[in-house]
């Protein structure tokens, strides 16, 4: 059954009348208002369709089941620089765990075949995790450049490469506004594509940004893997893979601002389609299994549920926000009251069991492609 989270007292207010008024409008007492409106009581079932009409609402509406007129779609906000100046712990904390080092060196040496220096551009680099990453089994001389319109992660990715001792360029742009003056032979993204509005225009400008044979990369996460990759050691994994009415959210961004959650499955498509070659895709062979034997076992832990927004502590009201939210984005009440439950039930259960362990594979898929040199041959 759907929970019941009477409006009334949203309703009067946007209306601008009082308990009294109310009251007297539908034969009851002011006390009986306010017991509706804290949840003490229900009203009679015969009285719904007159409160229903006297706000000029549907009884759903009237019920929590659907949102009130004015409760319209309001666009996801990842696509935002405020946004991510706002996400560098989030960012530090949870790359850490989106690769095994020796798939990377496999990558460069086996499947893109780099042997010479290379240039890279980063695009939506943040604080230029990637470049850390992938200089040190790049051959020597290859050079790095981080582009992202966050200033807060520029600032970040200075600092970092600049304690680690490694050169690198970083722009403060929006990638969709710049006009690169060079090209590079290696350009590349990650977890960038899902949380954009459009992102094969995205795509589209990282070609522009390539040299003719230049590799194109897109790496990001599956949404469908992710919710199944995930087991909790003493907790039911059906029940962990449930994410009902998740369906219905992506496919109302994607209708709505263009936001695919399924882009990570798509890139290679929309690539070829954009008119790179070569296509392929791989996948990341990591997982994250961690127990009390791990390393770091704490601090590993604490970050993913962190990185999860797993909440326990989440207050009523935050949580009816958070539902009101997922109900403008297409979730039944619930649908959406079951997605909040069972990330509290994991968030307790974290709480309550201080040596959990966990399987989690994201799902992260490496899409890529060459552009076409249109010069051979001449």
């Amino acid at each position: 059954m759907n929970k019941i989270v009477l409006r009334i007292a949203d309703l009067r207010k946007k209306a601008k009348v009082t308990q009294q008024e109310l009251a007297d409008c539908i034969g009851v007492s002011f006390q009986t208002i306010s017991k509706w409106e804290t949840g003490v009581s229900m009203p009679d079932i015969t009285l719904l369709p007159l409160l229903a009409d006297y706000f000029k609402v549907s009884t759903d509406q009237l019920l929590g089941l659907k949102p009130l007129d004015g409760e319209t779609y309001i666009p996801e906000k990842t696509a935002t620089k405020e946004f991510w100046n706002q996400k560098q712990e989030y960012l530090l904390r949870s790359r850490k765990s989106y690769w095994n080092h020796d798939y990377i060196r496999f990558l460069i040496s086996r499947v893109w075949k780099i042997n010479q220096p290379i240039s890279v551009l980063d695009c939506g680099c943040g604080y230029g995790f990637l470049g850390l990453l992938l200089l040190p089994y790049l051959p020597e001389k290859s050079t790095y450049t981080g582009i992202d319109f966050a200033e807060d992660l520029i600032k970040k990715g200075k600092a970092l490469f600049e304690s680690q001792k490694w050169e690198a360029d970083f722009l403060c742009e929006n990638v969709f506004e710049y006009s690169a003056e060079n090209q590079y032979d290696f350009v590349v993204c990650q977890a960038v594509l899902r949380h954009l509005d459009h992102p094969s225009a995205f795509i589209k400008k990282m070609i522009q940004f390539a040299k003719p044979d230049g590799y194109v990369v897109c790496i990001d996460t599956n949404r469908e893997f992710e919710c199944c990759g995930l087991y909790i050691d003493g907790m039911d994994y059906q029940e962990l893979c449930r994410h009902e009415g998740l369906e219905k959210k992506w496919k109302t961004e994607l209708a709505m601002q263009g936001r695919d959650y399924a882009v990570a499955i798509r890139a290679a498509h929309m690539m070829q389609k954009l008119g790179l070659v070569d296509v392929d895709v791989r996948m990341s062979d990591k997982v994250e299994f961690v127990t009390t034997q791990s390393a770091n076992y704490e601090e590993t832990k604490n970050d993913f549920v962190a990185y999860n927004d797993w909440t326990s502590g989440i207050s009523d009201e935050q949580k009816e926000r958070l539902i009101l939210h997922l109900l403008t984005h297409g979730l039944s009440r619930k649908e959406a009251e079951d997605y909040c439950s069972r990330n509290i039930k994991i968030a307790d259960f974290f709480a309550e069991n201080p040596t959990a362990g966990y399987t989690f594979v994201n799902g992260n898929m490496i899409s890529y492609g060459k552009k076409v040199n249109t010069s051979a041959g001449r």
